[in-house]
Parts: structure tokens; sequence; C-alpha cells
């Protein structure tokens, strides 16, 4: 291996000679030595203290020893090099070359060729000047080196305060003199990275020269880059060796090239290292370093780049995967927000803000708004970056607020908005394009839009909407105008029921017959509507003509929506939630087998409840047990305070009410609520059904006078009430006892009661409710007063059983619910009487009621109008609803029947049907008569049943109805809804020839047998046409003999507690068996050869007269089921028990028969006391209100009128016609008496000047009129309002029948009866209907209309003493009526003008 030591040199010196910077010889020396990146410095600094020039590093020399390195050329030669830099270091005190003897000038110095210096340790960097033993010490070889070579530098790049010529001065220089020792020396542009270009041509033309002969070569380097650097010392060795074959020269930019792709391929590398290896950025660099230290890549990159570069490399990795973190953790944050944005801010315009500032706002109305922290959090502490760092929001579902502050969410809530309004803008041409096409009348059914399309061209919400828009609005807009025109067309039909009644037994229909009918129906815009539509629409037509050929259920043209099914869903769902079984809801206990529980409601003032459930915890235990005849009872109670919200605020199911009371006002204060709750109080009337109650005196610290006052009073209340009574003083030591048993005996006779079966057949009335298909109003509102009546009991599908008071008696009804064509199975049934309601605004159910009404023009019937919402406004609002109403009236008037109207957003009770029932009532035993009559006629004559021969088929059950219709991946046109007709019955319609109604039907369809539904009543045909038509074939159809029924054994029915609505005095008696059907029980079923059975022996107690008012039914006595042969079937423990509660029955009854005639006696008492009270007050209005109110009665200057009327009138009409809810939101209790104060104390005083609530006024003038006012109506005149409006019977009644059943005639008898009053009453009631018609004039301000009004008012103008609620729910719509009128009619009535409208 060959040494050589090679000499840098290069222009050095001061500042002055050699710039600011020095030339590149220490960089060039550093990098050749010491190639790795971390061992390589850039500062090497010459200008030095005086102890460090004495140091042994620099040891009093110019020049440093870098030490010796080995290299290797491609060949694989290998030489060993002793660098020694030649410079000249300046004292830092004086910025002069340190003297060191005799010395030379550096340029002469330089090339040297033999340096000595004892001692001289190897310079590495500047740091080891002086703390050289913290480095690597090496001693220069024996103090002195042959200098082999020399490695002239010159700097090519631009340095202040040096010019080119001066370098190129001393380079020519030494290069002189170099050659003139004969020395070899390669010549090295440092800086290239940042090289003039100037500067290298004048580098390139010195090594050029050509006296020196080719013997010196230029080098390019760059110690930064390492570029070319062991080129040139390894080209000097060979040039020292003399070897031929030296290596290739190259240029700087081939080098870099070379080494930048090195260097990208070894970053590349690594940085894929780093990425595969490094997934966590909370990783440190120490953990990441050591565990990359094992990898090759790893390793070369630190050794050309170094470790600084690699930690570089890995902070910038670990940078970007906390950022790609952050970047995904707020995606899913500005997820989550837009989200937000869409429930918390559905609507844009609730910021009400301008673009600007929009997104501020945002932020606000979100962090203020309720559900704020369910969506965001806030962290004061850190920002979300720091929890998402600290991994503390990992587990958190909501938005860091402070995410918000990001221009990421500004940008989300921005698209947010843009989205919302141009959604808005699209809804709006949407709904702009919807519009256009309804009033567009060029649209028609069938059309299609490219046919229309030129009508919107221009239109903006048409140009904005895209394509498919436009499409989809218009085949949506088709489907509605298409079913829309086949439902007119199907009304056009039923409207025309009275001329296809022709067709209803006609089995085929010719070409002609469907050319008549089109004749008559052609003309109308309905049938037009369909012409593009022609097939579908004589399919429509041929399916009517099969549903009047046979009216069922599968036919009917509101198929899902037909009557029949409508009435079983809600008949299902009502008796499912009103049903009471033993262990469910209402008022009994619950439980099953030995155990029940009892749920006692206690209520009383202040702590009477808590001692009384104190006293019964005592008696029962701890656990609440009781035990009664061998049965276990637990107990459970709550408490109540005893006031009117307490029964309102019932929730639990309650098996007894017990109310305890002490003193005089704990009695006033439970007597009010109990009478307001039960008796008053329609919205609680039902929730106290059949609940039991006890009364409780428990007397404290009272005298023996006010004790027994008390106990009366609590004795009366308990029988106005129909419950028991305790007094604590009487039965001090067991009134718990007492009260707990007779809670325990009054449910079980109430089950008894409820839970005893109630066969269908046997009935005191049916009555049949018709209801037409398609009629525009909620079922429910029909049904609703039905199975609201705790009697109710499901019979059937269709039908539900009520035990209703007729009379004075109670009565068991059976109700019949079915649309117009479902009444066809009733035919040969026995009917009572029928109600049929129909829609005031369609033209078709009236005219199908007409048809109806024709057929059973021999039975009671009542005719109802339900008219929309407004009641008897929409008589004068709507003219269809005028005509249609008066229609109606006159149908009724024509068969003899009543009329009523009925709103369908009234709510009433049942007594809304009490005057009908009464009139089948008073015709039943005709009724049945008569069908008595058609029955035997029907089973005996020729055209009979059972001896036809001509069959009818039974058409197939229909799935789809025409009037429903699927157009879901269709063309749009309707015409696949028709799918399950046959094609030949379709084509059939455009041939010449009869259609037969079979052909539309399948042949596997066609039944062998007759259907029961298709019969003549399908037509609601009358008995006598029945009888007139009885030679046609289709009446001849062979009739099923009806199979016997079976009988089913009939309980005794138990006596129960007496109920509270009927009237006092009256007494119910057994169901009265007809006439005829008893002569056919007696008869043995009247058949000639039927032998006559035995009477059975029946039970004493079963054939007693005063026998509950279930009693037995005849042919059950005849059937024997109560035989003696059947007696050993009950247990003696059965006959025991009903012995027991028949005698328990019988002492109630007497017990209820004295208290009935107690409250006899009183009613005459206080009839006397009404009368003596009534002859006074005749005398004259105004003396006996002066003498009961004072000055209040003053005339006014209106006349005989009461100045505080007068006042508080024109006081309302100036500040409260259009204060909502006058008259019916009660004012302040002390405005009302300070009102009234001020007016007894001054008449003249003003109300203005009093600062009152015109609500206030307005409850002030009701209490004048109902408190300090006489009654305008004397109890007379009463009773004739009460005949006048139609509320008693027309058998009962004076007036004759033409005055009762005409409303017209009402009105001018209402006239007459108002003329008879006296004028003072005339004049208040003038000027007081005078100021109502003002108030409704103005109802759209106020909300109180006529209607309105009459509520409030007719209890204060009409006072009456109702005696239960029965009479009360009997009188109260009549009433409302005639207030009603009085208003409405007032310039009639009043006034005396002529013209008045007939309703």
């Amino acid at each position: 291996m060959r040494q050589f030591n090679i000499s840098v040199i290069g222009l050095s010196g001061t500042e002055k000679d050699r710039g600011q910077v020095g030339v590149g010889k220490s960089c060039l020396c550093n990098r050749f030595m010491r190639p790795m990146a971390d061992d390589y410095f850039i500062d090497h600094i010459s200008v030095l203290s005086q102890s460090d020039f004495s140091g042994r590093i620099v040891n009093n020399d110019h020049f440093l020893y870098w030490g010796d390195v080995r290299k290797t050329t491609d060949e694989g030669v290998e030489y060993q090099f002793n660098i020694i830099e030649q410079t000249e270091f300046m004292d830092d005190s004086t910025f002069q070359a340190f003297k060191v003897g005799k010395m030379d000038p550096y340029s002469k110095r330089c090339t040297a060729t033999k340096v000595f210096s004892a001692e001289k340790l190897m310079y590495i960097c500047k740091n080891q000047l002086g703390i050289e033993k913290e480095y690597e010490q090496k001693v220069m070889p024996d103090g002195r080196l042959s200098i082999d070579g020399f490695v002239v530098v010159f700097d090519v790049s631009p340095v202040p305060n040096r010019s080119v010529e001066k370098q190129v001065e001393f380079v020519q220089n030494v290069i002189a003199t170099i050659l003139k020792n004969k020395k070899p020396l390669v010549l090295v542009t440092t800086k290239n990275d940042d090289a003039y270009e100037l500067y290298v041509r004048e580098a390139e033309k010195i090594s050029q020269r050509k006296d020196y002969k080719s013997t010196v070569q230029l080098i390019e380097t760059s110690a930064h880059e390492s570029i070319n650097i062991d080129l040139a010392f390894l080209l000097l060795a060979q040039m020292i060796d003399k070897v031929k074959n030296r290596v290739k020269i190259i240029s700087y930019q081939e080098s870099a090239k070379s080494r930048k792709e090195l260097l990208d391929t070894r970053s590349e590398a690594v940085t894929r290292l780093i990425r595969n290896q490094i997934t966590d950025y909370h990783v440190l660099w120490t953990q990441g370093s050591k565990m990359l230290s094992q990898y090759r890549e790893w390793n070369e990159f630190l050794n050309i780049f170094g470790h600084e570069a690699g930690q570089k490399l890995f902070r910038r990795h670990m940078k970007k995967l906390r950022d790609d973190h952050l970047n995904k953790k707020l995606h899913q944050y500005l997820d989550k927000f837009a989200l937000a944005l869409e429930y918390l801010l559905p609507d844009i315009g609730a910021l009400n803000i301008s673009d600007d500032d929009a997104w501020e706002c945002a932020r606000n109305y979100l962090q203020n708004h309720i559900e704020f922290e369910q969506y965001f959090f806030e962290c004061p502490q850190a920002s979300w970056t720091e929890l998402v760092d600290m991994d503390e929001a990992e587990d958190e579902a909501r938005i860091p607020f402070d995410v918000l502050e990001t221009s990421e969410a500004e940008t989300v809530f921005r698209n947010y908005l843009n989205s919302v309004q141009q959604d808005k803008k699209k809804i709006g041409w949407k709904q702009q394009f919807k519009m256009l096409l309804e009033e567009s009348g060029f649209v028609t059914p069938g059309k299609q839009l490219s046919e229309v399309r030129v009508l919107f061209m221009g239109r903006e919400c048409f140009e904005a909407l895209s394509e498919h828009d436009c499409q989809q609005i218009y085949d949506i807009h088709q489907d509605d105008i298409i079913e829309k025109s086949k439902q007119n067309f199907v009304e056009l039909l039923l409207e025309h029921a009275q001329y296809f009644l022709q067709f209803k037994n006609v089995d085929n229909i010719t070409q002609e017959d469907v050319r008549q009918i089109t004749d008559v129906i052609q003309e109308d815009s309905r049938y037009k509507m369909l012409d593009r539509l022609d097939q579908e629409r004589r399919l429509m037509l041929v399916q009517h003509l099969r549903f009047i050929h046979c009216p069922i259920r599968d036919h009917c043209p509101f198929f899902y929506n037909c009557v029949d099914s409508l009435i079983e869903e809600v008949l299902s769902d009502k008796s499912a939630g009103n049903h009471k079984a033993p262990s469910g809801g209402g008022w009994k206990s619950s439980g099953s087998g030995s155990d029940r529980t009892l749920n006692l409601l206690i209520v009383g003032s202040e702590h009477l409840a808590s001692d009384l459930l104190n006293d019964i915890r005592i008696c029962t235990g701890s656990k609440g047990e009781y035990i009664y005849e061998n049965q276990t009872y637990y107990l459970n109670y709550r408490i109540a305070n005893g006031d009117m919200e307490a029964f309102k605020a019932i929730d639990v199911y309650s098996s007894g009410l017990i109310c305890v009371y002490s003193n005089q006002q704990s009695f006033e204060t439970l007597k009010d609520n109990l009478e307001r709750t039960l008796l008053c109080n329609l919205e609680l009337e039902d929730k106290f059904e059949n609940l039991p109650i006890v009364l409780v005196y428990q007397p404290q610290d009272l005298k023996e006078n006010e004790v027994e006052y008390l106990r009366n009073e609590g004795m009366r209340l308990s029988e106005m009430l129909h419950c028991d009574f305790i007094d604590h003083t009487q039965n001090h030591q067991k009134y718990v006892y007492d009260i707990l048993n007779i809670v325990i005996l009054s449910l079980k006779l109430t089950e008894m009661k409820s839970y005893e079966p109630y066969p269908s057949n046997h009935t005191d009335l049916r009555i049949l409710c018709c209801i037409f298909c398609g009629d525009q109003y909620d079922i429910e509102n029909i049904v609703q007063p039905l199975v609201a009546e705790s009697t109710l009991v499901k019979a059937s599908e269709h039908s539900v059983i009520v035990d209703v008071f007729i009379g004075d008696a109670k009565r068991r009804v059976e109700f019949i619910l079915s649309s117009y064509h479902g009444t066809s199975q009733y035919r040969d049934e026995l009917i009572h009487g029928y109600i049929y309601f129909y829609s005031a605004k369609r033209r078709s159910s009236l005219a199908n009621l007409s048809i109806l009404a024709a057929q059973n023009a021999n039975i009671p019937l009542q005719i109802i109008a339900v008219t929309e919402s407004g009641g008897v406004n929409a008589f004068f609002n709507s003219d269809i609803c005028q005509f249609l109403i008066t229609e109606g009236n006159a149908v009724a008037d024509r068969f003899k029947g009543s009329f009523m109207t009925f709103s369908a957003d009234q709510y009433v009770k049942f007594a809304f049907y009490n005057p009908f029932l009464k009139t089948a009532w008073d015709n039943k035993y005709e009724v049945e008569n008569l069908h008595v009559e058609e029955s035997i006629t029907l089973d005996s004559g020729e055209g009979t049943l059972e001896n036809s021969v001509n069959q009818m088929p039974r058409p197939p059950p229909r799935h789809e109805s025409y009037m429903l219709s699927n157009t879901l991946g269709t063309d749009g046109s309707g015409s696949e809804n028709y799918e399950m007709a046959p094609t030949r019955s379709l084509n059939s319609l455009n041939e010449e020839r009869d259609i037969s109604l079979d052909e539309i039907y399948d042949d596997n369809e066609k039944p062998k047998h007759l259907h029961q539904n298709c019969t003549e009543s399908d037509s609601c045909a009358s008995s006598t046409e029945r009888r007139v038509r009885q030679q046609n074939a289709y009446y001849k159809a062979s009739k099923k003999p009806v199979a016997a029924k079976k009988q089913k054994k009939k309980k005794v029915a138990i006596p129960v507690q007496t109920p509270r609505v009927p009237p006092f005095g009256s007494y119910v008696s057994p169901p009265e068996i007809p006439l005829h059907y008893q002569r056919m029980v007696a008869g043995g079923g009247g058949g000639p050869g039927e032998k006559k059975k035995p009477e059975p022996c029946v039970p004493d107690f079963m054939k007693s007269d005063k026998s509950p008012e279930y009693s037995m039914v005849p042919e059950l006595a005849a059937a024997g089921i109560f035989g003696s042969e059947n007696l050993p079937e009950y247990s003696a423990k059965c006959l025991k028990e009903y012995e027991k509660l028949e005698k328990l029955e019988k002492r109630r009854l007497k017990e209820e028969t004295a208290r009935l005639r107690k409250l006899q006696e009183k009613e005459k008492e206080q009839e006397k006391k009404l009368k003596r009270k009534l002859k006074q007050n005749s005398k004259g209005l105004v003396e006996s209100a002066e003498a009961q109110f004072g000055k209040l009665m003053i005339s006014s200057e209106q006349g005989e009128i009461p100045v505080f009327l007068n006042k508080c009138v024109e006081f309302i009409e100036k500040e409260g016609l259009d204060s909502e809810g006058i008259y019916r939101v009660p004012g302040s209790r002390a405005h009302v008496d300070m009102l009234f104060q001020r007016f007894e104390e001054d008449t003249s005083t003003e109300i203005d000047a009093l600062d009152i609530p015109v609500n206030a006024v307005a409850t002030a003038l009701k209490d004048f009129f109902s408190k300090r006012l006489p009654p305008l109506f004397s109890k007379d005149i009463i009773k004739e309002l009460e005949e006048i409006a139609g509320s008693r019977g027309v058998g009962n009644s004076k007036l004759n029948v033409e005055v009762k059943t005409d409303r017209s005639c009402r009105l001018i008898a209402l006239k007459s009866l108002l003329q008879k009053l006296p004028p003072i009453n005339f004049a208040i009631l003038k000027y007081i209907f005078q100021h109502f018609v003002h108030v409704s004039d103005n109802s759209k301000l106020n909300s109180m209309d006529s209607k309105n009004l009459a509520i409030c008012w007719w209890p204060t103008l009409i006072p009456i003493d109702f005696t239960d609620m029965g009479h009360f729910e009997q009188l109260r719509p009549y009433l409302e009526d005639i207030v009603q009128t009085m208003i409405d009619q007032f310039p009639y009535l009043f006034c005396g003008k002529d013209a008045f409208v007939m309703v």
C-alpha cells in the first residue's frame, strides 16, 4: 500500500486578502478525511486566540494536520493519505497573522515540500481547540512530513471583498512554484454547488495554459454535496504514482446527477421503511431510531445524510401521521356536525341574518340551543387537537365545540346553507310547477308531457327543473287527476242510482243498454274527463253494473274503505278498549284464583283520609290482608286531598271510593266536588261508572245539633249518589269492616251483572244504522255514542247491544251498523227502525238514501245529514249543503220519518238517539206484526225461495278495487289495475253483442250454489214490492232453510246497585215480550202437529213478579231449562247464594222506595215554593228586581233596560268585539265583585274609568242574568220552549205533528211564544240578543259565532232544574238550538221582518 503526503493550499490571509470567507480548504479536507455526514463540519475558523494557536493542535504553526486516511480506487488499488492544510491563522486581538520567528509569505510558505512540528496533534473541528483530550488524539508521524503532491484550491463562488484576479494571480504563482519544484498537483474548484460561471471559466483557463503542458488537471468539487472529493485526491495519488490508467475525470453536472439519484434512492427507501415500521405518531425519536437501526437502509441513509437528516425525516413522518389522524378525527366531527345542523338548524330562516355574519350567528345559535349538550361539549382547559393527542376524546361521541372555529367547519356550514337554499328553491320550483299543472286546463287525464310541454316554455319553474324532475312531477299530477277523475266518474254513476236500479235484475247487458247509459251521462264533464282512458271508463261502468247486480262488499267501489270493513275495525278496537274483564280495566278488583287485590281511593280534607287509612291498616295488618267469605283480599291504598283536581288526576284502577268528612267545611268541600264530578261533569261521567262509593262520617268536636245536622246531610248526599252511608259514632268498633264488606259486595254484584251473558236474540229493539260508503266523515263519530255506553256488549262484528232507558223503563237495544249495500242481508230479519246517515255535501249519498228509504217506508226511520264543521252555519255557507239538507228533510217528510243534522266535528252523547228510540218503541208492535205477516206470506207462497229453480251465480271475490289504482312501475295509464278482469269481457264492450255479467267472472270462480247475500233484498226492496214482483224468476231463487238456533241456558240476573242515570221515582220493569211471540210460545211453536210440552217446574224465586229487572224469558221456561229434572245440577251452595242475594236486593229495593218517596215529597215542596215565587214575580219584573238588587234596575236611555246591562253591553261592544273567547274565557272574580260594588254605590259609574278587563265585564253580565235578575222565562214558557225545540216526544207534545217535524213551523211557534212575554222581559231579551248578533258578526276576530254563544248562554237564559244526567243530556242540544236560532233569526223573531230562511 502506497502512502502519500498531500498538502492542500489556497488563498489565505486576512479578510482583506481572502475576502469575507475562505476558499473552502478546510471543508474539502474534512469531507475527504471524514465523509460521514455526522463528522462533517461546515464552520472552520482561522481567527484564533493566542492560547489556541499555541496549543498542540495548531502548535504555533500555520498549517493543520488532518490525520491519515485510506482510500481505494475502482481497480482495487489502496492508498494511504496524510493530509496537511496550509493556511494562515489570525490573532483575534490584532487580526494579523501570528508571527513565528522568521516567517516567509504565505504564497511561498504554502508550497514548502517539507513541514516540521513536533508533537502536533490531528485536527478534527474547531470545538476541539482547548479541549483536545475529549477528542481522538493522533500525533503527526515523526513530527515531519515530506509533501508528495499538492491540491490547489480555487473557489468559484462569488465572495464579497474578493476579486477573481487576486485569486487567479495567487493560484498561478503557487502552480508555477510547485511545477518548478517538480511536484504533481491538481487544481480543484470548490463550492461548485454555488458556482459563478465566470469564475469557472477562469479556472479552466488556468488549467489549460500552454506553459503548464497539460500537467495541471482540473477537478470540479463540492464539499457540502460530497461531489468529486475522493476523485481529486485519488487522481493526485495516481499522478504521484505515475499510473498510466488514471481515474476518469467526471464533470460536476454528471456527478451531481448521479449523487442526486443515489440520495433519492436512499431517501425513498428510508421513507418507505419509516412508513411501514412507524405507524403511531406518539413514538419518540429514541424509540424509533433504535427500532430502525436494525435495517441496512437506515444505516446507509445515516452515513450519507447523518443523524440530523434522519431525525428530520423521522419527525416529518411523525407530523404527517399526526396530521392524518387529526384530519381523520376532524372529518368524523364534521360529518357529525353536518347531521347536527340538519336536526338543530332545519330552518335557516331562524337565524335571520345576512351571509357575512351567518357563520358567527349560527355558532351562537347552536351554543344557546336547548339540545346543545346532546351534540357538543366544551373543554376550556385544552383544545380539540390536544384532546385528540391525549386520546381523551376517543370514547366521546359528541363534538368539541372549538372544532367550529376551524375553516373546515365553516365550509361545512356554508355548504349546508347553500344546499338548504338550493333545496328551498327547488321545492319552490316544484310547487310552482305543480300549481301550474293544476291551474292549466289543458292538462287532462291521459295526456303526455310532450303534448303540453310548449305551454310551459319560458316559465322559470319549468326551465329551472331538470327533465327528470319535471317528468316525475307531471307523472304524480297525472296519477292524482286520473284517480280523482275515476272517483268523480264513480260519483256520477252513484248519483244516477235511480236510473241504474232497472239493471239490478238483468243478467245480460246489451250494447243498447250501454249506449243508453252513455247517452244519459255523456254530457257530464266527469264522463268527458276520461275520454283518453276510454278502456278504463268502460271497465268501471261494467264493474258498477256488477255491483248493482250483486251489491256485496267485494264489489264495493270503495273496497278497502267499505263501511262494512271500517265498522268491523272500529267495533273491534272499541270493544277491546271498553271490555271489562275481571282482571283488567274499569273499577273491578284485580287478581285471579283465591287471592285478589282491592285498590281503594280514600278522599278527605286535611288529615281525615290519613286517619282513616291508619284505622284500616290497624284492622288489616301490615300486609294489608282482609278475608271475606274465605276469600283473601290484598289492599292497596291511595289518598287524595279531596279537591276537584284530585278526582281528575285519578289514573289507577280503583275498586272503591271512600269519602270521609268530619265538619261543615269538609262536608261542603266534599259535596261540591262529588256533585260536580259524578253528576255534572261530562268528561268524568264514564270514569266513575259502576264505582262503589262509601260515604263515612267521623264527627270531631261538634255540638249535638251540628252532629245530627251533618248526619242527615250525609244521608241525603248518599241517597243522591246511590251509595252507602256509614256513621263512625254509631258503629265505632267495626266501621272499617263495614266499609270493606260494602266495597267487596258491591263489586260482586257489579261483576255478576257485567259478566252475565247477553244473548243477541233477546233484545227489545233492533235498529239498523245505515252508512253510505265513501262519505267523507269519520265513522267513529257515529259509533262513539254507542260504544261509550257503559252497558255496551258486542253482539257480532256489526252489532252492539246497549241498555238504555226508553220512557220509564230500561230496554235492551241492538244497534246493527251496516253499509247501504250491506242492508240486504237483514231483509228477512226483524228490524224496528232504520237510521240513515248521509253526507250533506254529496249528491250520490242522498240519491241512494232515497232508494233505501222507499224500500222500507213502513218502518220508522230517521235521516241524519252529516255536515262539515260549523254546524248550522254550513247550511248557509254552502249551496250544495243547503240543497241536500232541504232535500233530505223532504225525503224524511215524504216517508213520515224524522230528520236531524249532525256536525262532523261534533261530539254527541247517546241521548242524541233517544227521541228516535222512543218513536221506534212506540211503533214496535205494529212493525213486529207486519214482519210476522210478511214471513208467513213468503214462506207459504209459490214465490218462496225453496221452490225456486233458477239460481243466481255467485260472483268471485275481488281483491282489488278499481278505485284504488297502483301505478308503481307502470306507464301511468292505470290500465294495469284491471288485470283481474278477463280480456274477453273488455273486448266484448267493443263488439255488437250482448254482455253477460257472468262473463266478467272466470270459469273457475263460478259457484255452484246460491250466495246468500245476493238476494232480492240487495236492492233494498220493500215487502210490498216483493209481493208484487213474485213472478220474477230472480225472486224465485231457492231459499236456504233457516237452521234451528240452539237455545242457550238463561241465567237468572243478579240484582245490582241502583244506577244513577234514571229519574227519581222510576221503576225498571222487565222487558216486554211481543204479543205475537207470546202467542207462538204459548201455542207450542204454532205448528198444528206439534205437541204442547208440559209446563216445567220452576223455582218460586224465579217465578216471582218482583224478581230482578232481567227476569226469565218465557221460551226458556217452556224449553224446560229450569225444570225439576235440572235442579240437581245446581249445588246447594249456589242456591243459597241466590237466596241470599235475593233477600239483599229486596231489602235494597225497599230502602230505595223509601228514599224515592222522600225525594218526591221534597220535590213537591220545592215546586210549591217555586210557584209562590213566580206568582210574586208576575206582579212586575222591574219592581221585583229592584227589591232584589236595588239601583241596578234603574231604566236607562234605551227604555226599560237595566242601566247595568246597558253599560256592560256598551263597554263590551266598544272594547271586546275583537277579544277572542269573549263570554267563554272567565274574568277575575275580584274585578267582577268590584264592578257590582261600584254600581251599587253609584249607578252613574263609568266602566272605562275602572280599568277592568273586558272578560271580567262579560262575566259580570252573565252573573247579572243568572244571580241578580229574575228569570226572563216562566216555568210554563220553558215547557213550551222544550216542546217547540222538539225535545219532547210527539205523543207527549201539545203541538201537532206538522209543527213538531217542520222547522219552519217551529220557528213561527217560537216567535208567537216570545210575543207572550211581558213587555219588559221581551225588551231585555231583544236588547241582549241584538248584542249577541253584534258579537257573532265579529266571530272571525273573537271566535264566538252563534253556536258558541248559545253553548255559553243557554244555561243562563233558560235555567232548568235537571234531576239527572239523562234529563240534562236529553234537553241540552235542543235548548242550545233554541238560543242559536234566536241569534240567527233575530230580525224575524224580534224585529218583525218577514224574510227568513227555512232550515
